[in-house]
Formats: structure tokens, C-alpha cells, sequence
């Protein structure tokens, strides 16, 4: 196992202390942020199709209340792809 040394500013070296002083490792801390990181910039890319990445963004961003039904399903690429032709097309007319 390799030791990281790490330079904190004051402002870091402070919420360390209190984090020690809380009885907290700061190591484990370390550790979870290096994970976490990691997994948001390369572990994730590899895993996540885009039916799941699309149904993520879906989920986080419902539509609001009182808005009319869609006459297709958003999740539904080729439906979603019909729907924006048809659109553009009677706009170009």
C-alpha cells in the first residue's frame, strides 16, 4: 500500500482537524472521495448504456404537474424521432 501525501490549505486543514477531532478517519474520507471520483470520470463510462443513462436524466427531470400527456413515450427513441420529423416537416411547409 502507497502513502499519499496530500497539500491542504488552511481552510482544508481546519475541516480536517474537526473532522478528526469528531472522531472521524480522515483516510476513510479520502478514500470514499478517490472511489466516488473515480467512478463519476472512468469506472462509470464503461458500465452505463444509454437506455440507462437516458432513463437516469428521465427520472431526475419528471415533467410537472397539469402538463398534457404525450401522444409517445420519451423513452421510446424511434417514437421520440417520428415525432420531431413529423414536427419539423409541417413547419417547413
Amino acid at each position: 500500500m502507497s502513502l499519499l501525501n496530500v497539500r491542504l490549505g488552511p481552510e482544508e486543514e481546519r475541516m480536517a482537524a474537526a473532522l478528526r477531532s469528531a472522531g472521524v478517519a480522515i483516510s476513510g474520507v479520502v478514500r470514499e472521495a478517490l472511489r466516488a471520483e473515480y467512478e463519476r470520470r472512468v469506472g462509470s463510462k464503461r458500465k452505463l448504456k444509454g437506455s440507462a443513462i437516458v432513463a437516469a436524466v428521465l427520472e431526475s427531470l419528471p415533467d410537472p404537474p397539469g402538463l398534457p400527456s404525450r401522444p409517445f413515450s420519451v423513452a421510446d427513441r424511434r417514437a421520440v424521432r417520428r415525432h420531431v420529423r413529423a414536427r419539423l416537416g409541417r413547419r417547413a411547409k
